[in-house]
């Protein structure tokens, strides 16, 4: 995944000059208005600490979700956080290694490159997340599944739109958080079900201590004739 998400940089970085400079004067062309001021609020749902919350209020949520169905109720409060962690951790190190130029655009000031976009990459990898361990240990349906993705990718393209409106990033930058989000996504999915392949409720409750042998439960369907 690391390799993927290196592999997208460069090709953005390669397009700098086709691409994203030209979308970077188009978007300061149009200038700013109420609507970007409206924006400037809406997408701080990305940044460091309001992910970091979602993340842990997530984690808690699904724990107690989890611990009154009897499965696995520290499976989110392990997932959650370390998805959030390690996302940013390998934002920071991809980010690194790419290396793009960022003098033109208005998030300046910091000691890394702007690929992928990390508000983009947070939104989607934390709330997918949540999804998945919902339906995986839910069991949900197809349709439920792809209402959950759904509005994953909803809240990711808003997070890229806004940024983008905003010119906080490079075009391609939220090109790539959209694609290395889900990329990480998929990692922490095939991480969970190699753990845990094959995820169960609790158990029936065992025979009383007594050594009395349990009352037999009667057969579902139809009754018998005499």
């Amino acid at each position: 995944m690391t390799l993927l998400s290196l592999v997208v940089g460069f090709v953005a970085k390669s397009l700098t000059t086709l691409v994203d400079e030209r979308v970077f004067e188009a978007v300061d062309r149009a200038g700013t208005n109420d609507w970007t001021d409206v924006l400037s609020t809406l997408t701080k749902m990305g940044n460091v600490w309001q992910t970091q919350r979602l993340a842990a209020v997530l984690a808690v949520g699904l724990a107690v979700w989890l611990w009154r169905r009897g499965q696995r109720w520290w499976m989110p409060l392990v997932v959650l956080p370390l998805t959030w962690i390690v996302s940013r951790v390998m934002q920071f190190g991809v980010a690194w290694i790419v290396d793009r130029d960022r003098d033109a655009i208005s998030l300046l000031g910091t000691n890394v490159g702007a690929f992928p976009s990390g508000g983009v990459m947070r939104i989607v990898t934390v709330t997918g997340a949540a999804v998945f361990l919902a339906s995986y240990y839910g069991r949900w349906p197809r349709g439920r599944q792809i209402l959950g993705y759904s509005v994953v990718f909803v809240l990711g393209v808003a997070e890229a739109y806004f940024r983008g409106r905003l010119n906080q990033h490079w075009f391609t930058d939220i090109i790539g958080g959209i694609i290395v989000g889900w990329a990480f996504l998929g990692a922490v999915a095939a991480t969970v079900r190699a753990f845990d392949p094959s995820p169960r409720a609790a158990a029936p409750a065992a025979a009383p201590s007594d050594g009395t042998a349990p009352r037999p439960t009667a057969p579902v369907g139809p009754r018998a004739t005499d």
